[in-house]
This record gives structure tokens, C-alpha cells and sequence, in this order.
């Protein structure tokens, strides 16, 4: 369950999620480093792990974790985006899935004030708590 901090979060971050979820851009890392002159003479440090192919399943599983997580996220917000009534409000929430900033945002819907954009936020906010109270069925 999510706090309403974690989900005005998501709802910021959704863009960010889906461009790493989509880039995979830890599937290109490498776990050696070249070393050049003096350094590739001198002995190499010792207590940690020497076997590569472990070092890089290790990091892999974690990345692996973190993605999941983020696809969890995403998928939450998408699941539970129908209860979001308000024809206004739903169209927030969609250009704020798309990373669209909050200026634009409020320029396109014509809103003149941030305190009634940021009260729109909150009602989207609170029908997502609502939705994991079991309110909505």
C-alpha cells in the first residue's frame, strides 16, 4: 500500500519510470576496469569478490528488482486510472504521464491558479488512496 507522498511521486516520476523500464540501460555495463602505467603493475585489492560472472549476476538481480518495481508503479497507475471521473482531472493525469511540466499543464487545461491545479493533484491523489482502501469496486 502507498502513502499519498509515494503516489504524487509515482504520479510525477511515471515518464521517468517508463523511459528506464524501456532503455534497459544496465543491460550494457561492465564489471572490468582497464588500468594503464603503474596501476596495472601493482597488486589488486583484496576482500573483494574475484569472480565476475558472480559480481554481475549480483548487480544484475538487484536492477532487475528496482525495474520491478518500477513496472509495479506503473502498472498501478494505469490499473486504477478509470476512477479518476473527473473529465479535468483525468486529463491531468494523463499529460502528467507524459512528463508534460506542471506550467504546461495548467496553461493547456486553463487553470489559472496553482493552488486549483495542486488542489486537482490531490483529488486524483485522494481517489488513488481511496482505490487501495477498497472504496472503489
Amino acid at each position: 500500500m502507498y502513502t499519498e507522498k509515494e503516489v504524487r511521486e509515482m504520479l510525477d516520476n511515471y515518464k521517468f519510470y517508463q523511459n528506464m523500464v524501456e532503455a534497459d540501460i544496465y543491460d550494457s555495463d561492465s564489471t572490468s576496469v582497464a588500468q594503464y602505467g603503474i596501476e596495472a603493475t601493482l597488486p589488486k585489492a583484496k576482500g573483494t569478490t574475484g569472480d565476475k560472472v558472480l559480481v554481475k549476476v549480483i548487480n544484475r538481480n538487484k536492477q532487475w528488482r528496482r525495474k520491478i518495481k518500477m513496472i509495479e508503479k506503473m502498472q498501478f497507475i494505469d490499473e486504477h486510472e478509470e476512477y479518476v471521473t473527473d473529465e479535468v482531472n483525468y486529463h491531468i493525469l494523463q499529460m502528467m504521464k507524459r512528463g508534460m511540466k506542471h506550467k504546461t499543464i495548467m496553461d493547456i487545461a486553463c487553470i489559472n491558479s496553482r493552488s486549483n491545479f495542486y488542489g486537482r493533484v490531490n483529488e486524483i491523489v485522494n481517489v488513488y488512496m481511496d482505490v487501495q482502501q477498497g472504496n472503489y469496486s
